[in-house]
């Protein structure tokens, strides 16, 4: 049986902390409250994607320490394509107060998603009969396989902060960014890229958009730049937007929306969970998420 949307990406456990200051260099602050979620840019995506009613898999590898996410994603009717590898999911730790906000990651097992080939991995249960897929970070090695081995598919990139690694466009990088159909960057990703050499020119019928918060997002095709404002609400955390507006834009595209009509939609899926503390808490439903975008 097929699936509408395949995510190729991370999971990961993210430790939120609200502290009373940001402390200087070799100074310490107070913690105030402190809460563990479920993360990462690929099961994010595939999380938001299914609860918007989307038939959702996802590609990813998870350590030992995480028996609760697989069961909570299995719980939500996602199909697993997992590889488990013993040692520590990835964590991500962020310190927040007043709007301002530090981040650390520990990678653990997920940087071995670059290593993993699908298909030698999981064989003939990953299918094929895929109407999108959907590459979070730069898995790079990986990802290249994923563009040959799904050309009928839709294909959506969002290399996120990964770019940053970059002191120089890599030559698959640039293999996987004209082999999608669609990439998503935010525009401190792109100027990044910029930087360093990347000069944005679309494939016929390619598409590009540039996330930039509060002020919605920018839409490239071809010579035209469409912006699409963002729905306004009050911000309690931003963690995990741009995995929403992933979620919520190939939802609208999938079910035959068209470009900008699904950004709106990719738009409104985001305004729902920066309204809580967490990447995948206040989740939308597909009804919740149009009701917001026809507001846009």
């Amino acid at each position: 049986m097929g699936l509408d949307l395949l995510v190729f990406g991370d999971t990961a456990i993210d430790n939120f902390y609200v502290v009373d200051r940001l402390p200087e260099l070799n100074e310490a602050a107070d913690v105030i409250k402190g809460r563990r979620y479920y993360g990462g840019m690929g099961a994010n995506t595939a999380v938001v994607a299914n609860n918007l009613g989307l038939k959702v898999g996802l590609v990813s590898v998870i350590g030992t320490d995480a028996d609760d996410y697989r069961n909570y994603m299995t719980g939500q009717g996602i199909k697993l394509y997992l590889k488990g590898i013993f040692g520590d999911t990835t964590k991500s730790m962020f310190f927040k107060t007043n709007g301002d906000q530090v981040s650390f990651f520990y990678k653990g097992v997920t940087e071995q998603l670059d290593d993993l080939d699908p298909d030698e991995e999981f064989g003939r249960r990953l299918t094929k009969d895929v109407k999108a897929v959907y590459m979070a970070r730069t898995y790079l090695n990986m990802q290249k396989h994923v563009v040959k081995t799904f050309k009928d598919s839709l294909k959506v990139y969002n290399p996120g902060y990964g770019t940053f690694k970059f002191d120089r466009i890599p030559k698959t990088f640039r293999t996987v960014m004209n082999a999608s159909d669609v990439v998503v960057l935010n525009h401190h990703e792109l100027n990044h890229l910029r930087k360093i050499g990347y000069k944005m020119k679309l494939k016929p019928r390619q598409v590009f958009i540039v996330t930039r918060g509060r002020e919605g997002a920018s839409v490239y095709v071809k010579n035209t730049k469409v912006d699409v404002k963002a729905h306004k609400t009050d911000v309690v955390d931003a963690s995990g937007a741009g995995d929403a507006f992933n979620a919520g834009f190939i939802t609208g595209k999938l079910r035959g929306l068209d470009l900008y009509e699904s950004v709106k939609v990719g738009n409104a899926a985001a305004s729902f969970i920066v309204e809580g503390w967490g990447c995948q808490t206040n989740l939308p439903s597909w009804e919740q998420a149009v009701e917001r975008y026809k507001r846009i």
